[in-house]
């Protein structure tokens, strides 16, 4: 089975939203010989990773937290990639080829310090794999760092664009793939979340 750390004996609890309801607002600029825009990847948030806690002292009461974080939202848009022009005389002569759809994206959390919290600067880690047919090929492992002001003790954070190149059908849609998102957690912080389970809320940006 393959898996990715640390959520080795876990299955996923995701939040999945269908194209027609994506949280991402997907784009129409996509080359002018088409009419809309290239289907979209699925995009799933681990319920069980959409939070991110840390605490002092090895306590886990509100007294005692340092960082509280959730993904609220996510957005971006899909687009043909410009290299696919390339392919058009491979098509016309039948022979084998892979058109790519550029997934443009960016995460959007709410991060707070906690009481108990020592320094303004908090980093928090997230992931984001790329699964296809269930199986992951790729995670990539980012981090959001915000500085609090006096006085200010919680921030929204917007990531930067990130930009995943999916392989795509003849048809413009992704090809049976998916963009897993969530924090990167210790197996002491997933346990957290799995006993403190809520449902994650998200809106659209």
């Amino acid at each position: 089975m393959v898996s990715f750390n640390p959520f080795l004996a876990h299955p996923f609890k995701a939040v999945l939203f269908p194209l027609s309801a994506s949280l991402f607002l997907w784009g129409c600029a996509a080359k002018e010989i088409y009419e809309f825009a290239p289907g979209c990847p699925k995009i799933t948030v681990l319920s069980s990773a959409a939070d991110y806690y840390t605490f002092a002292n090895q306590q886990t009461d509100i007294a005692h937290l340092m960082t509280k974080a959730s993904i609220i939202g996510v957005g971006g848009e899909c687009l043909d990639d410009p290299h696919n022009a390339k392919n058009k005389k491979k098509r016309e002569k039948g022979l084998p080829y892979q058109n790519k759809i550029n997934t443009d994206m960016n995460i959007v959390m709410q991060i707070q310090r906690g009481p108990a919290a020592s320094e303004n600067h908090i980093r928090v880690p997230y992931f984001i794999a790329t699964l296809h047919d269930g199986n992951i090929e790729d995670k990539q492992e980012m981090s959001a760092e915000v500085t609090f002001p006096n006085n200010v003790n919680q921030i929204i954070f917007r990531s930067d664009k990130l930009r995943f190149n999916i392989p795509s059908t003849p048809q413009r849609t992704a090809d049976n793939y998916e963009l897993v998102i969530g924090f990167q957690l210790s197996p002491e912080q997933l346990e957290y979340n799995r006993s403190h389970y809520r449902s994650a809320k998200f809106r659209k940006n």
